[in-house]
């Protein structure tokens, strides 16, 4: 049997060519990891997109934050926030962007839900535990379902096909996948991933989000982000909710009262976050 691994490497000549990250985007990042770059620079390259500089504004004079004084300009909006938490801003970006590109508005508005809800939940778990960095958390668990964008872009009426039988027929999603193409999200996210660059730290996430138990590493956002992904489909933030076991509560040793407040802050936040960028 072919691993994931083994199946990623073969997705490119199916799917067609994998998107790039906007180079305004992928520049902006460079600059936000590089502490020699002043604030003004990065603005200037993020001025550069419209929509992003919008977006990025929106966001930071939402209640999400809680600025006391209006943002009027990127530069103080990076200031106030932080250069961990712009990052964070510019793949929400990235994200919503990619799963807007086409197709139907119903799939489209799912997916970006469904990737927010998940990196809300994973964000508020690794704040509570204490033992992840939060933003990587955050950004991994955003980006944790972005084959699903490849594919929708890709074979938008066929990942429409799936969408239904995975609804209408309360099918596993992955299994409907590879049934009808072979692979799966999971294959295709691995395969953007790295096409993108990311640590394999971050990566690892993506492809175990489905399947945590078989993980043998010792990657702490795993856990974290298969729980998170989970808690979505429970509360809704899904195309259909699943009955699922959380076998991650004991390996991050969270008990029932501490998952019963998580769950109950990220659901606000979600609902905040989506009201504020749709």
């Amino acid at each position: 049997m072919k691993s994931v691994m083994d199946k990623a490497r073969e997705v490119v000549g199916k799917i067609g060519e994998l998107p790039a990250i906007p180079s305004v985007i992928l520049k902006s990042m460079s600059m936000l990891n590089d502490p020699s770059v002043t604030v003004k620079k990065i603005q200037m390259q993020i001025l550069m997109d419209q929509s992003l500089t919008a977006f990025i504004l929106k966001v930071a004079n939402s209640a999400l934050y809680g600025l006391r004084k209006e943002v009027s300009t990127v530069s103080y909006a990076i200031n106030l926030m932080g250069y961990n938490t712009t990052k964070s801003i510019l793949m929400s970006y990235l994200t919503k962007s990619l799963y807007s590109a086409k197709g139907s508005k119903f799939i489209q508005g799912v997916l970006w839900k469904h990737s927010l809800a998940t990196a809300i939940f994973a964000r508020r778990i690794a704040e509570t535990i204490k033992k992840a960095n939060v933003e990587e958390v955050f950004i991994s668990s955003l980006l944790h379902d972005i084959g699903k964008g490849v594919l929708f872009n890709n074979k938008t009426a066929e990942f429409e096909e799936v969408v239904e039988k995975h609804i209408n027929e309360e099918l596993d999603f992955v299994a409907v996948e590879r049934e009808k193409w072979g692979f799966s999200h999971i294959e295709v996210g691995y395969l953007l991933m790295k096409n993108w660059r990311f640590s394999d730290e971050i990566i690892e996430p993506l492809i175990y989000h489905h399947n945590q138990k078989e993980y043998e590493g010792n990657n702490i956002m795993v856990p974290i982000i298969s729980l998170a992904n989970k808690l979505s489909h429970l509360n809704e933030f899904s195309f259909r909710e699943v009955k699922v076991e959380l076998e991650e509560l004991s390996v991050l040793k969270i008990s029932a009262d501490k998952m019963e407040k998580i769950v109950e802050e990220s659901k606000v936040e979600i609902e905040n976050y989506l009201e504020i960028v749709g």
